[in-house]
């Protein structure tokens, strides 16, 4: 039979497991705002039954059970939402800096307006190219002069520079928060790695430090963002419990399928380190790799093969080397921009200055009529290119080459016609043929003050198709569809990063519901352990008054 004092053991166990339950529910509601803290739980078990099975166990009706027990406290967290979480969260950090990205461009190009009165308002360069095209229209009609040209003129080359800095300056702006990216990276990866060190110094004990795993898992949510990765949690050894979630393993994963173990969970002195290689031979100064320095390995990795994340997403909008089939070039959303900008600028002031050379400048004191020169100044040497109106022409309004050629001065007007209808225009062959002055009339002036026949045929190329690489195009039309693929590319990353954070938000909606601290639940489990405390401890009194009847109250009769 067992004993009377059989049940004071059992008692006791009660309320040590009901007091652990309690202890529990006290620290979940102290940290129920705490970010990152997993409720806990105590996982109660039955004790061993008596008897166990032998041949000199005592003869009793059936196994007596003997308490419970706190095996463990665990914190309640689905490890399948978690990968869930860190896989969507690259993808919405990749987008977020997209969209950031985009949406400061369109700022700078200022192009996209929500009511005319703003468009108004504005000084974009669509307005400022019809400004131009108006203002030698209004000179050939006599209705402005020199000067306000020069004016416009001024305005538009402002328009083009002010852009291409604003530019040039996000840019570098981005590269900043590339090197931030990649210093937080960096300390991510450190603060993971000595939590490793914490983790096993602590489970071969026993212990399950699950406020250690909660710390360790908000720091891998914020490296999710930056990168994508994959965590692997491996047991410490000793006499870990079978519930331990041991410590993590950290992979970065390519793009092209690649993994690179960036902290490894049994090796602290593993610890990788990366940093951004920058093509300082371009003019773009792009990202040319990135590399994984580690006490085993330094891994070299393209900025094409890094897979998405916010630090991919600011590397793709700033621009890195892309290779192929040997040959290299500069990609990205910026540099993309950038070489759009360039081109019309270059395509703008080549045919202005195309035209501006077959004309005649305002004749001198002493009647010389000169042919017109360059009316810009243009090199796509360095970044941003350089533009401005030609310095003759700042000087002195008058040497705008706005009056055309008198064709009565011309030995034969027809072979002149020829040369300007031609397609393409030869503009250089009509400056040779201007030049040469055995093609004109003794006597006869070159040109008449007031006939601004060249101002029209140089208002005209806003409906000329100029060559831009393979393609032809208005010079309007070219820097319209450029407007319209930044604002469909702008709209795109929008809608993506859109759509990516509300599946973030979704998934992390359900690991809140599993994880999360709920008032009223740890209430009630906080009265129900009162409740088995409470009665834990009158089944310790009830044993007690047993024990006292037995040993103060019997044997005495008779006395």
């Amino acid at each position: 039979m067992s004993s009377t004092f059989f049940g004071l053991e059992t008692a006791k166990r009660g309320m040590n497991a009901q007091r652990y339950g309690l202890q529990t529910t006290a620290h979940n509601i102290a940290n129920s705002n705490t970010p990152g803290f997993s409720r806990q739980r105590v996982n109660l078990s039955p004790t061993s039954a008596f008897p166990t099975a032998g041949m000199n166990q005592p003869s009793i009706p059936g196994q007596i059970g003997t308490g419970v027990e706190g095996g463990s406290v665990q914190r309640v967290r689905d490890q399948f939402l978690d990968v869930q979480f860190r896989s969507r969260a690259s993808d919405s950090g990749f987008w977020h800096a997209s969209y950031k990205s985009f949406e400061r461009m369109e700022d700078i190009f200022n192009e996209t307006f929500k009511s005319p009165e703003l468009e108004a308002q504005s000084s974009n360069i669509s307005k400022q190219l019809n400004q131009f095209w108006n203002a030698w229209s209004d000179l050939a009609s006599g209705k402005e002069n020199q000067s306000v040209l020069k004016e416009e003129a001024n305005t538009i080359v402002e328009s083009f520079n002010g852009v291409a800095r604003d530019l040039v300056e996000t840019r570098g702006q981005i590269k900043e928060e590339i090197d931030a990216t990649s210093r937080e990276v960096n300390a991510l990866l450190d603060a993971i790695n000595q939590i490793n060190v914490q983790i096993r110094s602590v489970e071969p004990h026993g212990y399950i430090p699950n406020d250690l795993y909660d710390k360790q898992d908000a720091l891998i949510d914020e490296l999710s963002n930056l990168m994508e990765i994959s965590v692997t949690r491996s047991p410490s050894g000793g006499q870990a419990s079978p519930v331990a979630e041991g410590a993590a393993t950290i992979t970065m994963l390519g793009a092209n399928g690649n993994k690179v173990n960036l902290v490894t969970y049994n090796n602290p002195s593993d610890l990788a380190e990366v940093s951004i290689q920058y093509e300082d031979n371009s003019d773009f100064g792009a990202v040319a790799g990135i590399t994984i320095t580690k006490s085993s390995e330094t891994v070299e990795m393209t900025a094409e093969n890094l897979a998405k994340g916010e630090w991919s997403g600011l590397i793709k909008a700033f621009g890195y080397v892309s290779e192929e089939d040997g040959t290299e070039s500069i990609e990205g959303d910026y540099v993309w921009a950038l070489n759009q900008l360039t081109e019309v600028a270059q395509a703008f002031a080549r045919e202005v200055n195309a035209v501006h050379s077959i004309g005649y400048k305002s004749p001198s004191a002493n009647g010389q009529m000169e042919l017109g020169g360059n009316f810009f100044d243009f090199s796509n040497d360095g970044m941003p290119f350089s533009f401005s109106v030609n310095q003759e022409i700042l000087a002195n309004a008058n040497n705008i080459a706005s009056l055309g050629v008198n064709v009565e001065s011309l030995e034969d007007p027809s072979a002149y016609q020829s040369l300007l209808n031609g397609s393409p225009v030869d503009y250089a062959a009509i400056q040779a043929f201007l030049s040469d002055a055995t093609n004109f009339k003794e006597g006869v002036p070159k040109a008449i003050t007031g006939n601004h026949t060249n101002a029209q045929l140089i208002s005209s190329i806003r409906d000329v198709k100029v060559s831009f690489g393979e393609e032809s195009k208005q010079i309007g039309t070219f820097y319209r569809d450029f407007i319209g693929q930044l604002g469909t590319k702008g709209k795109q990353a929008a809608q993506n990063y859109v759509n990516s954070d509300l599946l973030l938000f979704s998934i992390d909606s359900r690991r809140q519901e599993v994880s999360n601290v709920s008032m009223d639940e740890e209430l009630t489990n906080m009265i129900q352990f009162q409740h088995a405390y409470n009665a834990a401890a009158r089944m310790l009194t009830v044993t007690d008054e047993m024990l006292d009847r037995i040993i103060n109250g019997m044997g005495v009769v008779g006395r």
